[in-house]
Formats: structure tokens, sequence, C-alpha cells
């Protein structure tokens, strides 16, 4: 009886003491969600009481599915990207987005004004490109001013067109007045509504902004009175992100275009139309 009695007792404190193979020491650091840690807060227990967590794993093997447009999504990036962006469609390998992956150190609210303003200077800068080639060979303007744009002192050694000022003067006034502009740009991004109580040349009743930076509006932002409901609103700011991507990337198209052909936009598709 005595050896049956002293079995009993060691195997009841091998099964207080041992944990399950199973079984983690620290749930709060090891289970994952997609890529990304579940942190659970794990209650403080006596040494002699026994824990134990559920692993919970998202299935990699399904393929992702949402009630809008994806392109190349995973479920990483559409726990951070839920649509509620214009033009969002998931749309992040780089994880640029991500407030606690690569893109940490950056503010996503700023990638996303980045955006939208650089796309903007994009379709500006590709109507600046196309417009004085195509009006020349349409001959609305004289032929001195159809400058391919690469010929107008972008790239100085590849020709420059006769100024009121060399091209490196023009360079550093364009640098001065561009930099003033992106101060006031910042300064309205960090503190919405400010230029609007700064005194510049009686303007500034015009520059108070919306309170959304991206987005100004007024008499001298939106002097066409567009998107005066919700609805036409978004419309409007998905069809402007999905402009100035395209822009974006055809200015990059264009640079590639005059180092490789040595001519312009206009002038290559005539050359493609008639091959």
């Amino acid at each position: 009886m005595a050896a049956v009695a002293s079995k009993a007792l060691l195997s009841s404190s091998l099964s207080t003491t041992t944990a399950p193979s199973t079984t983690s020491p620290d749930c709060s650091r090891q289970q994952f969600l997609g890529g990304r840690a579940l942190r659970v807060a794990a209650p403080s227990l006596p040494s002699s009481t026994k824990r134990s967590c559920v692993a919970v794993r998202a299935a990699s093997d399904k393929p992702v599915k949402a009630d809008r447009q994806l392109w190349f999504a995973s479920k990483q990036s559409l726990s951070y990207l839920d649509g509620s962006l214009p033009g969002d469609y998931g749309f992040d390998p780089l994880g640029l987005m991500d407030p606690e992956g690569p893109g940490g150190f950056m503010e996503p609210g700023w990638l996303v004004y980045g955006e939208i303003i650089n796309g903007r200077y994009a379709m500006l800068g590709a109507v600046g490109i196309i417009a004085p080639e195509l009006l020349g060979k349409l001959g609305l303007i004289p032929q001195e001013t159809a400058v391919v744009w690469f010929r107008s002192g972008v790239f100085p050694p590849m020709g420059t067109y006769n100024y009121w000022a060399d091209s490196y003067t023009l360079f550093v006034l364009e640098m001065a007045l561009m930099g003033f502009a992106e101060h006031r740009r910042a300064q309205d991004y960090y503190k919405p509504g400010s230029m609007g109580k700064q005194y510049f040349l009686g303007l500034e009743k015009f520059l108070g902004g919306s309170g959304i930076p991206a987005y100004p509006g007024g008499p001298l932002f939106n002097f066409l009175g567009l998107g005066k409901d919700e609805k036409s609103l978004k419309d409007l700011k998905v069809k402007e992100v999905k402009n100035g991507r395209l822009a974006m990337l055809a200015i990059v198209g264009f640079f590639i275009q005059a180092l490789v052909t040595g001519k312009g936009p206009v002038e290559n598709l005539l050359d493609h139309l008639a091959d």
C-alpha cells in the first residue's frame, strides 16, 4: 500500500509541474496573424499554476478576398489599407504604408499627401512636355518656341533655349521659389488653415483651406466649383489619383525615351505610327 501511495503522489506532482509539449511558456510574443505579431496580455499567475495558449494563424493557402478591386494585395497590406483612401487597391509590396512595418519611420498621412502632390506636378509636367512639341508640329506656335522639352535647358548638355538668363541661374531661382512654396505647403500640412492667418500680399483670405491639406478648395484651388456633393467629390479624388499615377509613370518614360532616342514623345509617336 505504501508503494502504491508513493507512486500516486509522484505521478500527481509530475502532472502539475510538467507542461505539455505544445504549450508555449510565453503566449504574449510568439503567435502571428497574417505575418504580424499577435500580442496577448497574459495575466500574472502563480508559479505552480499551469499556463497554456492557443496558436492563431491565418491560412496562407486561401486567396485574399475583398469587396473591392485589388492589385497584388496581401493579407498584410489589407490589414492597414481598408479602402478608405482614394485609389486604394491594397497595393503596397514594400510595406511603406504599414505603421508597424518597413514604412514605420514615415508617417502614412504624409505618404498619401505626397502621392497626391507629386501626381499633380507630374500631370502639369506631362502637359508641359507634350504641348510645345505638339503645337509646333501643328503650326499653332512659332518653330523657335516649339522646343523639345529636354532641349529647353532641363539637360544643358543636350541643348538650351535663349532665355533672359542662363540655365544655371534659372535653376537656382526656381529652387528658391519652389523651396518657399514647399515650406508654406509643409506649414499648412502640419497646421491646417495656418496659411490663412499669415499675411501674404492680401491673398491670405483665399489660403485658409478646407482643413484637409491635400484638398484646400476655395476660389483659387477649385475655381470651377467641382465636387459639390460627397459622391462626386469621392469620384473626382479617385480619378485624380489614377491620372496622377499614370502621369508619374509617363514622366519616367519621357526621361528614358529622351536618353535612348534623342527625340520628343510626339515625334516618337509619329515615327511609331509611320513604321
